[in-house]
C-alpha cells in the first residue's frame, strides 16, 4: 500500500500545471502599449497580432478608465488583453509631466509581466503612432523595438527598461532619461529625437537633441556598440570636415564640498577628414587639440542643459551621496546639482586614423 501511495503522489506531482499557466486560446497578447491622459480619465490603446487562415495580421483596440487597468479591461475585446508579453510602452508627454509611477504600477504588480520592454515617451497624442505606413510593416511593435534598439546600438539614447525606471523613480540620487520620440513632418513616420528629462518622477517637458543625447552617454561612459561624432575642423583659414568614432572612455570625478571637476580621457579613430595629413605628428596634435575643445564645450554645454532642468541624468549624485555627506546634505540633490559648478576637462587621443597616410 505504501508503494501505491507513494507512485500516487508521484503522479499527481506530474500532471499539476503552472500556477500561472495561461492558455494562448483564452488571451489576447498585446505587443505595444500607448497611454495618455491623467489619472481619473486615462486612455489607453493596445496592439496586438491576430492568426487568420494562417496568416498574421495586427489589430489595434483603445479603452479609457479612472486607471491604467481600467482602460485595459474596458477594451471591447472577446479575450482577455494580456500584457505579460509587452515589447514597448509608449506614454504620452503631457502625461508624463505628472507622477510617472501612477501609470506604470500596473506593470510592477504581476509577477508574469515582462520588465525587459523599452519604455519611451512621445510628443502630442497616442493615435498616431499606432499608424505606420504600409513600407514599414504591419509589426508596429517590432518597429519600434528596432527603433529603440538602433538608436541605443549607436548612443544615441540611454539603455533602459521597465525594471530600471522603477529604480530610478525610488531613488534620489540619479534622474530619469527616457527616448523622446516624435512623428516628422516630412517622413509622418515616428523618430527618435533625442532623450526626455525628468526631474524626480515628472518629465520637464525638455529634451536633449541627438547629438547632445548621445553626448550624455559619453558623460556617463555608457557607450553603446558604436559612437559617432562630427564636427568641422578649422585651421588656419581651412576647413574640413571630422568624422570620429570613440573607441574608448575613460572618466574620473574629483569631488569636493563646493565642485565637481570631471575629466574624460577618450581614445578616438578617425573616420572622414579628407584634409588628411593625420601622418604629420603636427596636424596630429592640432587635431588632438581641437577634438578635446570642442568636446570640452560641448559637454560643458550639455551639462549646464542639465542643471536648467534640475535633472542629474549623469548620475552626478550616486558618488556624492556615497562619499561626500556635506555637500549631498545640502538640500535636494536635484537644487543643490542645478547650482553646484562642474567642471570638464576632456583628453583625446587618435589612435587609428584608417588606412591612409
Amino acid at each position: 500500500m505504501r508503494r501505491i501511495g507513494f507512485i500516487l503522489v508521484i503522479c499527481s506531482s506530474l500532471l499539476s500545471g503552472c500556477w500561472d499557466e495561461q492558455q494562448y486560446k483564452d488571451v489576447t497578447n498585446v505587443s505595444l502599449v500607448g497611454i495618455e491622459g491623467r489619472p481619473g480619465n486615462i486612455k489607453s490603446q493596445f496592439a496586438f497580432p491576430i492568426f487568420e487562415d494562417g496568416s498574421i495580421s495586427y489589430s489595434t483596440e483603445t479603452g479609457s478608465g479612472i486607471t491604467t487597468r481600467g482602460a485595459k479591461n474596458s477594451t471591447n475585446t472577446s479575450e482577455g488583453l494580456d500584457i505579460a508579453e509587452l515589447q514597448v510602452l509608449l506614454l504620452a508627454g503631457d502625461s508624463a509631466k505628472s507622477d510617472l509611477y501612477q501609470y506604470l504600477d500596473i506593470f510592477y504588480r504581476d509577477p508574469r509581466n515582462r520588465l525587459s520592454a523599452h519604455l519611451a515617451i512621445v510628443e502630442g497624442e497616442i493615435a498616431p503612432y499606432f499608424e505606420l505606413p504600409e513600407d514599414k510593416g504591419k509589426d508596429v511593435a517590432a518597429y519600434y523595438m528596432e527603433l529603440i534598439d538602433t538608436a541605443i546600438k549607436y548612443s544615441l539614447i540611454p539603455k533602459i527598461d521597465l525594471q530600471q525606471v522603477c529604480t530610478l523613480l525610488f531613488t534620489e540620487d540619479m534622474s530619469l532619461a527616457l527616448p523622446y520620440i516624435k512623428v516628422g513632418k516630412e517622413s509622418g513616420v515616428p523618430e527618435i529625437i533625442g532623450t526626455a528629462l525628468f526631474n524626480k518622477n515628472e518629465f520637464t517637458g525638455e529634451f536633449l537633441e541627438r547629438k547632445d543625447s548621445e553626448l550624455l552617454n559619453l558623460l556617463k561612459n555608457k557607450k553603446g556598440k558604436y559612437m559617432r561624432l562630427e564636427y568641422l575642423w578649422k585651421n588656419d583659414g581651412e576647413e574640413s570636415p571630422l568624422a570620429i568614432s570613440v573607441l574608448s572612455i575613460k572618466k574620473d570625478w574629483e569631488i569636493s564640498d563646493n565642485k565637481i571637476d570631471a575629466s574624460y580621457k577618450l581614445k578616438v579613430s578617425i573616420e572622414e577628414f579628407p584634409h588628411d595629413s593625420l601622418n604629420k605628428k603636427k596636424i596630429l596634435k592640432e587635431v588632438e587639440d581641437f577634438l578635446s575643445k570642442e568636446l570640452e564645450k560641448d559637454l560643458t554645454s550639455v551639462i549646464k542643459r542639465l542643471q536648467e532642468a534640475k535633472s542629474d541624468a549623469v548620475g552626478f549624485g550616486r558618488p556624492v551621496r556615497a562619499f561626500h555627506p556635506k555637500l549631498w546634505e545640502q538640500g535636494e540633490w536635484t537644487d543643490t546639482f542645478s547650482k553646484l559648478p562642474i567642471h570638464v576637462k576632456v583628453e583625446a587621443e587618435v589612435t587609428r586614423s584608417g588606412i591612409l597616410n
